[in-house]
């Protein structure tokens, strides 16, 4: 699972690296410092509790905000791929 968490996250730097739309890229900016705070709770063992807030957090993340560019498939198909394991487990 951190594996897959880790691979998330780097698509999301790679997705902001390559878009081409100057209006995605702070949005990145906050879904990679949120999966950053994913990561830092599930490596630091914190309760099933804690780890579920911040994954409805980043999911209400991808739901309020829209990117313009193609790059962020990769990336969107990657968290659902990060959440449904992470749901399992928290």
């Amino acid at each position: 699972m951190k594996k897959e968490l880790a691979t998330y996250i780097l698509k999301l730097n790679d997705a902001a690296q390559s878009t081409k739309r100057a209006e995605d890229r702070p949005l990145y900016e906050k879904y990679l410092a949120s999966a950053a705070v994913i990561l830092a709770l599930v490596e630091s063992g914190a309760g099933k509790d804690i780890v579920e807030e911040q994954i409805q957090t980043h999911e209400r993340l991808w739901g309020n905000t829209y990117l313009i560019d193609d790059s962020c498939k990769s990336p969107s198909n990657a968290w659902q791929k990060v959440k449904a394991l992470l749901s399992r487990k928290a």
